[in-house]
C-alpha cells in the first residue's frame, strides 16, 4: 500500500532554533569560586507556596564575599531550584560588577532595548501610513465635492446654503 508523503524543498526554521543561535552570541556564563560565597537558607514570607512557605527554609540568600553583593531568591517552593537561580543571578551581578560593558546582563539589556525600539518604530510607521491614507481620502473627498458643486453651478442649479460647510 502506498502512503502519501509530502516533501518540501524549503527548510523551515523554528523559533527555538533562532533563539539558540542568539544565545550563542552571549558572553559565556561566569564561574564563581565556591569559597567566595556564603550561603544561608531562610524562612520565606512571600511568593508561591501558601502557608508552607512560612514554615520551611526554601528562601536562599547568597553573599559574594569579595564584592559584598547579596542575592536572595524565593522564586519557587524548592530549595534546590532557588539555590540554582540565586547562583545564576549572583554570577551575572558579579560579572557586571567587574566588567560592566561586556557582561551578559548588559548584552541582554541592549538586546531587549533594540527589540523594543524596533517595535516602536514599526508601530509609529504604521500610524504614519494610516494618517497619510486618511488625509489622502479627505482630500479626495473634498475634490469630489468641489467638482460636484462646479458641475451643479455650470448647470445653473444653485446649491442649498444650509448644506454647505
Amino acid at each position: 500500500m502506498l502512503r502519501f508523503r509530502s516533501h518540501s524543498l524549503i527548510r523551515c526554521l523554528s523559533s527555538t532554533q533562532r533563539s539558540q543561535i542568539k544565545a550563542n552570541k552571549l558572553p559565556p556564563r561566569p564561574k564563581i569560586n565556591e569559597t567566595e560565597i556564603t550561603e544561608a537558607f531562610l524562612k520565606g514570607g512571600q511568593g508561591p507556596g501558601g502557608q508552607k512557605i512560612n514554615k520551611c527554609n526554601s528562601k536562599v540568600q547568597l553573599k559574594h564575599l569579595p564584592t559584598g553583593i547579596v542575592v536572595t531568591c524565593q522564586a519557587t517552593r524548592s530549595q534546590e531550584q532557588n539555590r540554582k537561580i540565586a547562583r545564576e543571578i549572583l554570577a551575572m551581578k558579579v560579572q557586571h560588577h567587574y566588567d560592566p560593558e561586556n557582561s551578559r546582563e548588559t548584552v541582554l539589556h541592549d538586546r531587549r532595548k533594540s527589540i523594543k525600539e524596533n517595535k516602536e518604530r514599526k508601530n509609529k510607521k504604521k500610524y504614519v501610513l494610516i494618517d497619510a491614507e486618511r488625509k489622502e481620502k479627505e482630500l479626495q473627498q473634498r475634490l469630489e465635492e468641489e467638482e460636484l458643486l462646479r458641475g451643479l453651478l455650470n448647470m445653473g442649479i444653485q446649491p442649498d446654503p444650509s448644506t454647505q460647510k
